[in-house]
């Protein structure tokens, strides 16, 4: 275990979590980055993990979807910052990830909006909707 500063990431698509990774790394390089295929995985893979303070979660993914499995993280992480990444921008979407306190960022995913959503305040106002 490490006292290192956690981030989750979770996308079905390899090369949305790499640019998240990457774009994490360059703003805010001390995090240790967790990175998962599906739900499952990082349910898994957050079991060895007693503070996470950062997860972004892809929507669409086989298994659970990115609203449930936000849920369970937020469950368990009560104080970690937690974004939904979707290319779905409907209105009820974004108004249950709101319901569930999940920040709503719309794909493409860009470096100005990860950075922002990372950033260093922890109470600072969530990523703009």
């Amino acid at each position: 275990m490490t006292d290192q500063p956690t981030m989750l990431i979770v996308d079905d698509a390899k090369l949305a979590r790499m640019m998240v990774r990457s774009f994490v790394n360059k703003a805010r390089p001390e995090f240790s980055i967790i990175e998962a295929g599906d739900g499952d995985e990082a349910l898994r893979l957050l079991e060895k993990v007693t503070v996470l303070e950062f997860a972004t979660i892809d929507y669409n993914m086989p298994g659970i979807n990115g609203i449930e499995l936000a849920q369970r993280v937020r469950a368990r992480y009560p104080d970690a910052r937690i974004a939904l990444l979707t290319a779905n921008v409907q209105a009820a979407l974004r108004q249950r990830a709101a319901e569930s306190k999940i920040d709503f960022i719309a794909k493409p995913v860009t470096e100005a909006k990860i950075t922002t959503f990372i950033r260093p305040h922890p109470h600072a106002h969530p990523y703009p909707h």
